[in-house]
């Protein structure tokens, strides 16, 4: 199993010195607040920037904050290495995590792809406890006159949580609902998620390909734009989710009963035992345990700088995992079994 692209990220640490006095002598030309919805509210982020490129990104991915709102948290992202704001080499190479202070900062950050990570570690590390950011999709299912079922699909990058979606979008006896497409936040209380609320969702080409083919034929004009911070600039964009999903694309509400986690492993391969493995298994990372990753909780943007932080997003996963049904799905044979597995776990 190859690393995964979390693997190459900067590493977060916790600075010695006071973030605000590294960062008192440096100017800041840009500053964009964003609003990201939670169950029962929202979390205002701030980025400060000094490239237009990513403050324009940020402004369009994300809902804007109300007028005169003070930010929960900043990430100040800074294009240059920091010899060149004046400071030395030691800040380079990290994401600094004041927690005290609710800051981020990082050098040499062009890449959209980055910030994105940092502001989804930041949304689970200011969050309160009764909440889980979950890296995967949060979607209800209906059949006739059934209740609809509140599912989220958890899974490494590549697991095959695309794959899965694209299959069930095309059967139409089910009625499908998609609130988040990566990632987004789950009340632990009483297990809702709710759409993130973002305007334009930052996807990889070839995910927006699978769940519309077709789709640079009859996008609308000004439904997406190309990432041209990433060095492939055809592999991710900004794109609306109506454009994508469709009809299929809803910010209401839904209570989750179900996680599916998708593994890729041999044929044969058994689920953890319900019994405190699966905790266990979702938090381990590397090549050895029952369901082999790279990314703690499947989640490769989250702060775990710390041992308190392990120890929080842990209580965060047991009680989701404690409240909600779970089923785990070996993606080892073809996307028409992926999608018969899911149907089965969930609408039996």
């Amino acid at each position: 199993m190859g690393a995964s692209y979390y693997d190459m990220l900067l590493p977060v640490r916790e600075p010695e010195a006071d973030l605000r006095d590294v960062l008192a002598g440096i100017g800041f030309p840009r500053r964009v607040l964003a609003s990201v919805q939670v169950p029962g509210g929202r979390i205002v982020l701030g980025l400060v920037s000094d490239s237009s490129r990513l403050s324009r990104m940020f402004a369009v991915n994300w809902a804007r904050a109300g007028t005169g709102q003070q930010p929960d948290a900043t990430l100040y992202a800074l294009a240059r290495p920091a010899c060149a704001y004046g400071l030395d080499d030691r800040w380079n190479g990290a994401r600094w995590w004041s927690r005290e202070h609710k800051m981020m900062l990082v050098f040499g950050c062009g890449s959209y792809r980055l910030a994105k990570v940092c502001v989804r570690g930041i949304c689970s590390a200011v969050s309160a406890d009764d909440m889980v950011f979950v890296h995967g999709c949060a979607l209800s299912l209906g059949a006739g006159p059934d209740p609809r079922r509140g599912v989220v699909i958890t899974g490494r990058s590549g697991a095959g949580k695309t794959t899965l979606v694209a299959g069930l979008l095309r059967h139409r006896e089910y009625s499908m609902a998609v609130l988040n497409d990566d990632w987004g936040a789950v009340a632990l209380s009483h297990p809702n998620a709710v759409s993130t609320g973002e305007r334009m969702l930052h996807m990889k080409t070839s995910s927006v390909m699978s769940l519309r083919p077709g789709f640079f034929t009859s996008a609308p004009p000004g439904s997406y734009s190309r990432d041209l911070s990433d060095q492939d600039r055809a592999a991710r964009m900004l794109v609306s989710p109506e454009s994508v999903y469709g009809a299929g694309w809803s910010t209401a509400a839904t209570v989750v009963g179900h996680v599916i986690v998708l593994v890729r492993e041999p044929a044969g391969w058994l689920p953890p035992s319900p019994e405190g493995e699966a905790v266990r298994t979702l938090e381990n990372k590397g090549d050895t345990g029952p369901a082999r990753h790279h990314e703690a909780f499947f989640n490769g943007s989250l702060i775990l700088a710390t041992e308190q932080d392990q120890l929080r997003e842990t209580r965060r996963y047991r009680q989701l995992l404690d409240r909600t049904t779970v089923s785990w799905i070996n993606n080892c044979s073809t996307p028409e079994t992926l999608v018969d597995n899911f149907i089965s776990a969930v609408m039996k």
